[in-house]
């Protein structure tokens, strides 16, 4: 469908694709997103990480897929007919951010073959004068599976985003230790698994990055 401020596509993403991203460029890929990955506590998330390593080739049928936002897309003629998707510019995933998360912790943590993993994509094109009106309601939206909270959708505001760089850049006293603002809720724990891939590492982090000096919006 194809409207005057935005364009929608239907896709599926390969589970190893999704991984490889996730990989690469970390939490800014859901940078647009409510919320961070909330780990494998949560019934949702264990669910997705069951059928990873049970059930693959039925993840695309089981799952409610991810939501996408571009402010370009690529398209190419795949043989046999039809269209594929070759480079998407400026891509977030405003929706599913658990989903990615959880493939990507599959793939990495618990050596999953993510051959057969399929993750069924709506992807909204919007023009960049655009982003700011339409991404976070596509966002809130399109989010059913975890709650979230009303103070989730306000942690792109430029005043949050602004006191997550100071938190980055300012030593708490004594200047042993950092604060850290957790803009998107669930931030502090993907900082930790992401940089803690040690005992010794998670023991930096914790050392420097206490969750004591954690702070959040609530």
């Amino acid at each position: 469908p194809r409207e005057d401020d935005h364009r929608c596509y239907l896709a599926i993403f390969p589970g190893d694709l999704l991984a490889d991203l996730y990989q690469k460029h970390g939490a800014s890929l859901l940078e647009l997103n409510v919320r961070s990955f909330l780990q494998a506590r949560g019934k949702v998330n264990r669910g997705l990480r069951t059928t990873l390593k049970d059930e693959p080739h039925r993840f695309l049928a089981y799952n409610n897929g991810i939501s996408v936002t571009a402010e370009a897309v690529e398209l190419v003629d795949i043989p046999g007919g039809g269209q594929g998707i070759s480079r998407l510019t400026g891509m977030q995933i405003v929706n599913g951010g658990q989903t990615v998360a959880s493939i990507h912790r599959a793939k990495k943590q618990d050596k999953c073959d993510l051959s057969r993993v399929g993750v069924q994509a709506k992807i909204t094109i919007v023009k960049a004068e655009h982003l700011e009106s339409l991404v976070p309601n596509i966002s809130r939206y399109s989010n059913t599976q975890n709650k979230v909270n009303e103070t989730d959708f306000s942690a792109n505001h430029p005043h949050h985003v602004r006191l997550e760089e100071l938190s980055q850049s300012v030593w708490a006293p004594g200047e042993t230790t950092r604060w850290f603002y957790e803009r998107a809720r669930g931030q502090w724990e993907v900082a930790r698994s992401r940089e803690g891939t040690t005992p010794a590492r998670k023991r930096t982090f914790d050392e420097r990055t206490p969750r004591k000096q954690r702070i959040d919006k609530a």
